[in-house]
């Protein structure tokens, strides 16, 4: 039996799952030790996850090396599943570029029993926030400050990896550090204008954590508590959040695009129920818009959605 079709029979069965495959996970949150690759010729192969890490990766390789991403646009990345392709993609890569902590856990706990490439936690070093129950909010792409982050991890990584073109990773990162920086200080401008009691958002889930934290919001509930859209929240949960949105000055309820439709459906009941007319607000969050569209790279997602967060806090003013 190959590699990949042992890989597809793991799969197909998910009690081989390993129980403790999001504490492990969280765990790979280091760079390991990277060696550089006999490219003898050829381009390197990197490999990203998600799209965010596809789109910082490709700011950075150039024409230096070929990007592969695994999670197509629209994907959430909690649902998503490793098919044939991505297994021989990350067969094949000489860097695997993931954002970690928990997200892709099933991915993480197939390359386990792989001898892959090295595995490249780009959120390592990030200041994580962590949930109710102590795990990991994986959720750092919320704020450009991670991001920066993001981005020097990645050129590190790939410098040692392909030596011969590290000055060419080490300019574009450079590059990509100033843009990120920027769009910092347009975020900054943009929300400078709410009040204390317009910053209070309600989320459908943990997704936008980091964007409170860093640009001064209060997250006053959550439709689901949990880090991850596919948890299931109780009936005394959603009870109290209509509550609470009865009584705080919340202005909007924000869902992420790529939520599944009972999550968006319970966000627009506890709106209903609030009998306050709330609006749902929907926001890009597990992916990048497809291209064409507003938010199909990253600086233009961070963009977006701070002006629909703005606009529906901010009122008609």
């Amino acid at each position: 039996m190959s590699r990949i079709s042992a890989l597809l029979l793991f799969l197909a069965f998910p009690s081989f799952l390993v129980a403790g495959g999001t504490e492990e996970a969280e765990i790979l949150n280091t760079i390991p030790l990277i060696e550089p690759v006999a490219l003898n010729g050829r381009k390197l192969k990197v490999v990203a996850t998600t799209n965010f890490v596809g789109d910082v990766l490709s700011q950075i390789v150039g024409s230096s090396a070929e990007v592969t991403v695994l999670m197509s646009r629209g994907q959430n990345p909690h649902s998503w599943e490793p098919g044939p392709g991505s297994i021989a993609a990350v067969e094949n890569s000489d860097l695997i570029f993931v954002n970690g902590l928990g997200l892709e856990e099933t991915l993480m706990n197939i390359i386990e029993g792989m001898k892959t490439a090295p595995v490249v936690p780009v959120s390592a070093g990030v200041d994580i926030l962590t949930g109710s129950h102590g795990a990991s909010n994986p959720h750092v792409w919320f704020s450009p400050l991670n991001v920066i982050i993001w981005t020097e991890n990645i050129q590190s990584a790939l410098s040692a990896a392909d030596p011969a073109n590290a000055s060419e990773y080490q300019k574009f990162a450079a590059s990509y550090i100033f843009k990120l920086k920027t769009l910092d200080s347009e975020i900054r401008t943009a929300v400078s204008g709410l009040n204390p009691d317009e910053r209070k958002m309600v989320t459908d889930h943990s997704s936008f954590d980091y964007f409170a934290r860093d640009y001064g919001f209060e997250i006053s509930g959550k439709v689901v508590s949990s880090s991850n859209d596919q948890a299931e929240p109780s009936a005394r949960d959603i009870a109290s959040l209509t509550e609470l949105v009865r009584k705080e000055n919340v202005k909007a309820i924000f869902v992420g695009g790529t939520a599944g439709e009972s999550l968006k459906k319970l966000s627009a009941s506890v709106a209903a129920e609030s009998g306050r007319n709330l609006p749902v607000v929907e926001l890009l969050a597990g992916s990048l818009a497809p291209g064409g569209e507003r938010g199909d790279n990253y600086e233009d997602f961070v963009r977006y959605d701070t002006e629909l967060i703005v606009k529906a806090l901010g009122g008609n003013r």
